[in-house]
């Protein structure tokens, strides 16, 4: 997948990012985006970003939405969720909670307001497996896999925007996800994208 700055748009995807503060979802976006890590944590409250990527032949628009892990921006998160493609639900391995609330919380709201969109399980700083603090408190990836079966996701991917591995086949994913769908319904038919391959 190239990133594109300007030329003929195509197709347009909007994926919306969701999971619990601190799993890395805005360190995610940033890699993705501008190919570099952010050097502090700063909690996001409602934010978007757009970036032009070309895809078996296809120029396509892909519209990031980060959202807010905190409860206080419950109200707010909604307004994300509008007409989006496909949804990321994002956790830590680090974190153990961040994948239990991903099955108790994240996938019920994001149900609740886009019962049909289909959603991906990204688990994010994949690198705390193999070194700091939290080596031997991580979760496995057969954990989220079971998770992402669970919930009835299209697909498990795991990443590190630290390490800049996987980054770029979770949005590739993602935009595959999307537009493989929205030809299945008629909306682009005539847009040729091959389907994701996770493991």
């Amino acid at each position: 997948m190239d990133r594109r700055m300007n030329g003929l748009v195509e197709a347009s995807v909007k994926c919306v990012l969701v999971g619990d503060c601190a799993v890395g979802k805005t360190a995610l976006l940033v890699r993705f985006t501008s190919e570099t890590f952010p050097d502090s944590y700063r909690p996001t409250v409602y934010e978007n970003t757009g970036v032009d990527v070309f895809m078996d032949g296809v120029q396509i628009s892909l519209g990031l939405w980060d959202t807010a892990g905190h409860d206080t921006f419950r109200q707010i998160r909604p307004m994300s969720y509008q007409q989006a493609d496909v949804v990321l639900l994002c956790y830590s391995v680090a974190n153990p909670n961040s994948l239990n609330n991903l099955r108790h919380k994240w996938i019920t709201e994001v149900r609740e307001y886009l019962p049909k969109v289909p959603v991906l399980v990204v688990a994010t700083q994949t690198d705390h497996r193999e070194m700091g603090p939290y080596r031997t408190s991580c979760t496995a990836a057969s954990e989220g896999k079971q998770v992402a079966q669970e919930i009835r996701a299209k697909g498990y991917l795991e990443c590190s925007a630290l390490s800049n591995r996987g980054v770029q086949q979770v949005f590739e994913c993602a935009v595959r996800t999307a537009v493989n769908r929205a030809r299945r319904r008629t909306r682009w038919r005539l847009i040729d994208i091959n389907p994701c391959k996770m493991s």
